[in-house]
């Protein structure tokens, strides 16, 4: 998907075409204070298609996954279902070198590969010095899906860090690079799992008959931690715009998790829960005063706020909404909005915006309507609109499991409002009774 180009973007090329070669090494760190019919974890085909607009929609910079209970044995409450930690899944290294060189004369060991994506890959690596980093290393592309804004984010987030958000420590060129791919060599930090793959995986653990999720307290913590990384990119003018459970790791490489079958659905406990947000593949930079707002497809169609859907510009609450997503998949295992219908990718999309239209309370404001029939973006058929209130039986009051669970539902019903002009920001969210007391 083309970006937009302005004055402001302009201005981002120089930024980061002026040095080949960046490191933020020196610069302290420090803190600051699938959508289907049954709803199942697995990503949509809606999903797979996002990640033509992001560099590495199906990339992490941490250990991609943990091993998979045998099929055959159901692990028993409180089982340990052991993470291999600093150690990549890997079976083959597609041909890279043993030693990744980069033309500043810095040296690379490669150990494994983390995971593949569509225009990138990400691998484990050793520095000369023993350090263990991730490489993103990163394919000859169509020049419409270019690198520099997650660059040029990454430069951003290492000149203020985060212990939230993925820190970059080298952006470089390979001396040479492996057939295929452009020479493009991000180093970053190494972490663990992402939230989809502890997930994913602990269905697995189940036989796929049910749908683990977080405990209220964990979701909390990890909701809490999300907010404070989406809170400062805000505050580096940054948007995010692919928030999703694939792209919010568990920062400790050595993380692993117990599954307690005797909750419904059987509840995931992660030994570490501090997590870091990644991927800056779709990020964009805020616009600059009296910069006309363009329209542009973005975010993964579960977590893709009504704005979007309805062909508006995305803003700075368009991230909001995908975090009250995320949150909620978080909680019950499966994502909030999803298609239940349709055989084409737009008769999906229609299926998953009414079923949001079916869930909120709040009612689509006919001015939203009327804005995006002018915008000429817009491919939804509105004929399904009726001045009503949902029905109760699709209401998202019903992922309360039990009565302390209204805190969650009161959170979602806070974030997740039509109207991104009423949508709180991010430190709003922060400071909603929802989070109060939290500690990490």
């Amino acid at each position: 998907m083309m970006r937009g180009s302005s004055q402001s973007s302009k201005e981002d090329k120089k930024k980061v075409r002026s040095t080949q070669e960046t490191s933020p090494e020196r610069i302290r760190h420090y803190n600051d204070s699938n959508a289907t019919g049954s709803n199942a974890i697995p990503e949509s085909s809606s999903m797979r298609n996002n990640t033509q607009q992001s560099s590495s929609n199906a990339v992490s910079a941490g250990n991609p996954s943990l091993p998979i209970q045998s099929p055959t044995t159901m692990p028993q409450a409180n089982q340990l279902l052991p993470g291999n930690g600093n150690e990549p899944e890997y079976t083959e290294n597609r041909g890279f070198p043993y030693v990744l060189k980069l033309k500043s004369g810095k040296e690379f060991v490669y150990r494994g590969l983390f995971k593949e994506g569509l225009v990138s890959t990400v691998c484990s690596v050793e520095s000369q010095s023993g350090i263990k980093y991730a490489a993103k290393l990163f394919e000859q592309r169509d020049p419409a899906i270019p690198t520099f804004y997650e660059l040029l984010a990454l430069q951003k987030i290492a000149i203020v860090p985060h212990t939230n958000l993925l820190f970059l420590h080298l952006a470089g060129l390979l001396i040479d690079p492996h057939p295929g791919f452009s020479g493009e060599i991000y180093i970053t930090e190494e972490c663990g799992p992402s939230i989809r793959n502890v997930m994913r995986r602990a269905r697995q653990a189940t036989n796929d008959t049910r749908q683990p999720s977080f405990c209220l307290e964990d979701t909390r913590k990890i909701g809490y931690q999300i907010g404070r990384a989406m809170a400062h990119l805000e505050r580096l003018k940054i948007y995010h715009l692919d928030i999703q459970a694939g792209h919010v790791l568990f920062a400790n490489p050595y993380s692993n998790y117990t599954l307690d079958l005797s909750f419904t659905p059987p509840t995931i406990k992660i030994n570490d829960i501090r997590v870091k947000v990644i991927d800056f593949g779709c990020s964009k930079s805020h616009e600059e005063p009296g910069e006309k707002k363009e329209y542009r497809l973005v975010q993964p169609t579960p977590f893709r706020s009504p704005e979007v859907f309805m062909g508006l510009p995305y803003n700075e609450k368009s991230d909001v909404w995908s975090m009250g997503c995320l949150i909620g998949q978080i909680f019950t295992g499966k994502f909030l909005f999803y298609s239940t219908s349709g055989t084409t990718e737009q008769e999906k999309i229609q299926s998953q915006f009414e079923c949001t239209f079916n869930r909120l309370h709040e009612l689509l404001p006919m001015k939203m309507i009327e804005e995006s029939q002018r915008g000429g973006h817009c491919t939804l058929n509105y004929d399904f609109y009726t001045p009503r209130r949902p029905n109760k039986r699709d209401h998202l009051l019903y992922i309360i499991r039990k009565d302390e669970d209204k805190h969650i539902y009161e959170l979602l019903e806070f974030m997740l409002r039509w109207d991104p002009s009423r949508r709180p920001s991010f430190n709003d969210v922060l400071y909603y009774k929802f989070f109060r007391d939290v500690y990490i």
